[in-house]
């Protein structure tokens, strides 16, 4: 976890400083050390040349445990919410368990005001797209998750998912699923895309 307080040096000029980077762009309205450009520049993306990655970000208990009553939110403090706010509002794609899906009632990502021009100068969409990782595809698809987002929801699962809910999964879905394998890998799996309309 980045220290926030007291506030942090900016980023070095080989990190801050490539055209991709988009830590330049000022998110409007607040300022200060918890402010959202504070913290995006606090946890800067690398620039896009760098290739791709993977950021995580998750809260515990002292004993361990990741949840509470089935949610991550009674561990969270106001920071850390502010923190995994500024996160997720500017990754390209949100992965998310589908039993945390399901518990914790999730939503599509919204289009925010305050990161509009950081995400539109790194030629992202308005919004992370979200990607529910399900081995059973037990998901109900008529949730707002896969109804009513401003970007495509995915959906990863393995070759071994149930047919039927495939086929489910496929009638409300955008049609198209693709097979994929990892790398060095014998066995695939197949993604999917929410809404039918979206793309």
């Amino acid at each position: 976890m980045r220290r926030l307080l007291p506030p942090v040096p900016e980023p070095a000029a080989s990190h801050a400083g490539a055209a991709s980077q988009v830590g330049a762009v000022p998110v409007e309205g607040e300022e200060g050390p918890g402010a959202l450009g504070a913290l995006a520049a606090a946890y800067p993306y690398p620039p896009r040349e760098a290739g791709s990655y993977l950021r995580a970000n998750m809260v515990g208990s002292l004993d361990g445990a990741a949840h509470y009553e089935g949610r991550s939110a009674p561990l969270s403090s106001p920071a850390d919410m502010r923190v995994f706010g500024v996160l997720r509002a500017l990754a390209d794609v949100v992965v998310v368990g589908a039993e945390t899906a399901r518990q914790e009632g999730y939503r599509p990502a919204k289009a925010r005001a305050a990161f509009a021009a950081r995400r539109a100068a790194d030629g992202q969409a308005p919004a992370p797209a979200i990607a529910v990782v399900s081995r059973s595809l037990d998901l109900d698809l008529a949730s707002p998750l896969f109804t009513g987002p401003v970007v495509p929801t995915l959906v990863l699962t393995g070759a071994g998912a149930p047919a039927e809910r495939r086929a489910a999964a496929e009638r409300a879905g955008r049609g198209w699923w693709s097979r994929a394998r990892a790398r060095g890998s014998t066995r695939s799996g197949w993604c999917g895309s929410w809404p039918r309309s979206a793309i």
